[in-house]
């Protein structure tokens, strides 16, 4: 059984509010860029992409966004789960979301107040995972997420260190299969074998 992971990174930035909002809210309304749809619509003509069975994703606009072009060109609906959202902020107060970043790279339990560390993420999308292998065996499943959720459930499965300039890293069998690198689009395929991660590895757009 295949499992594709898939993260369009590509926002939109021109947004400002006229009222206060909370940061939750604001991720999960926040649209892709119109790169992001070109990127998106791009992601779904991928060959790799042409025997998908099923289609998943979060509840956010930028990963149904994402998810849209493939399920109209393979003609399948769009499953959506909230376990597969992106990690919780929290209670900023004082802090920035590069700080409480770097704090979650280092130590993979710290959390904010109301908010989720990258275990609890981690164990959250593993849930998931385990329900679309237990329902979907032998089948090839796209599932449109985020990079902070996929690290979660990435730095369980694979070997988490950090490289020359502390940024973490994971790899799978001597194969880098995360990085801290601001790449427009994340997109790591994982094979299970017998409900077992046997193999992973990154797919380039």
């Amino acid at each position: 059984m295949e499992i594709y992971l898939i993260c369009n990174n590509l926002f939109e930035n021109n947004l400002t509010y006229a009222d206060k909002q909370d940061i939750e809210k604001k991720k999960m309304t926040r649209p892709l860029s119109v790169e992001g749809e070109t990127l998106a619509r791009d992601l779904s003509l991928k060959e790799e992409f042409n025997d998908v069975n099923l289609i998943y994703s979060s509840m956010f606009a930028s990963s149904l966004s994402s998810a849209k072009y493939l399920a109209e060109r393979l003609n399948k609906n769009i499953l959506v789960d909230e376990d597969l959202n992106d990690c919780k902020v929290g209670d900023l107060r004082n802090k920035s979301l590069k700080m409480v970043k770097f704090m979650q790279n280092h130590d993979f339990n710290i959390k904010l107040n109301n908010g989720e560390s990258l275990e609890e993420v981690g164990a959250r999308i593993e849930k998931v995972i385990n329900k679309i292998i237990y329902l979907s065996t032998n089948r090839k499943v796209a599932v449109f997420t985020h990079k902070r959720t996929m690290l979660g459930y990435l730095i369980r499965h694979g070997n988490p260190g950090y490289n020359l300039d502390d940024n973490l890293v994971v790899e799978f069998d001597e194969k880098v299969v995360y990085n801290e690198s601001e790449k427009d689009c994340d997109i790591v395929k994982i094979i299970y074998k017998d409900k077992k991660v046997v193999d992973m590895e990154v797919i380039d757009l």
